[in-house]
């Protein structure tokens, strides 16, 4: 379950951490810089309840957010000073996205593929991922969230240079392919209902599966908003279990949701997550 809109005293709320430890959920908990003091007492917390906690590491906004070609040396920066405050955490979870100016640029009809990183910063880039990567691993489990486009790219790394975010080269344990039919719905300006949104996750899910290989992993959503703050999400808990029926019909077997915000301000919480965890 990712964990990006939640305070980490909403978190902590013994009713949150009661309800992640029942449906024995994992917890992908963003931290932000600002969060750095707090976030070592969340996760020994959680972990103490039985929870298994990763840490989500996001930058600044001005400062990209997530990990990109153009913020690999920040990024690897600051998730190295979020991991020494930790001190432990069960995975590591790399969003690797564009930066979000950049994204706003493209959700608004306006992309420009001047935001395409040169050859060169991309290999410097990716270059750098891999050894932290690697440092990182020696440790922790580590995964990615990237976005659906990279599963179309059969060979070669074209999409990953094109966006920005090297991926294949990095030796992780996931990559969780984001996958979220309201947005497919409610971003296509009306040309994808809930119907094509439907075949299109499952598309995406084979071609993950395919891309990906055991490594392959869908994250579903969305079920509130998240870094735009207009994100549409799904109409009700049903809508969530048919997508976790189509994931697993196509051979992914880790499935992650976004978000817990959202479930719980979509009271009653435990509907979604007996369909985030219904079986097969």
């Amino acid at each position: 379950m990712w964990c990006e809109t939640l305070s980490f005293d909403e978190l902590m709320q013994p009713s949150v951490v009661g309800l992640l430890a029942r449906f024995h959920v994992d917890l992908l908990l963003a931290v932000r810089p600002w969060q750095l003091a707090e976030v070592g007492d969340a996760v020994r917390g959680l972990r103490d309840a039985g929870v298994f906690v990763a840490v989500w590491p996001m930058l600044a906004d001005v400062d990209g957010r997530w990990a990109s070609a153009s913020s690999a040396l920040a990024y690897g920066a600051f998730t190295d000073e979020l991991l020494a405050q930790v001190g432990f955490a069960d995975e590591l979870a790399i969003d690797l996205e564009p930066p979000l100016h950049d994204l706003a640029r493209w959700k608004s009809g306006r992309p420009t593929w001047r935001q395409t990183p040169a050859p060169h910063t991309y290999r410097t880039a990716r270059d750098s991922l891999v050894g932290t990567v690697e440092r990182w691993r020696a440790e922790h489990r580590v995964t990615t969230a990237v976005l659906p486009l990279l599963a179309l790219e059969w060979r070669g790394q074209w999409m990953q240079r094109a966006l920005g975010t090297p991926a294949t080269e990095l030796a992780v344990d996931r990559h969780s392919v984001m996958a979220y039919t309201s947005l497919y719905e409610g971003w296509s300006r009306g040309l994808v209902n809930r119907s094509r949104a439907e075949r299109l996750l499952g598309l995406t899910a084979r071609l993950t599966r395919s891309r990906f290989g055991a490594k392959a992993a869908i994250s579903l959503g969305t079920v509130g908003p998240g870094a735009f703050g207009d994100e549409p999400g799904y109409r009700d808990p049903s809508e969530l279990r048919r997508d976790v029926q189509l994931v697993r019909a196509a051979g992914i077997d880790e499935i992650a949701l976004f978000d817990l915000g959202g479930v719980i301000r979509r009271a009653p919480a435990e509907a979604w997550l007996e369909s985030l965890c219904a079986p097969a």
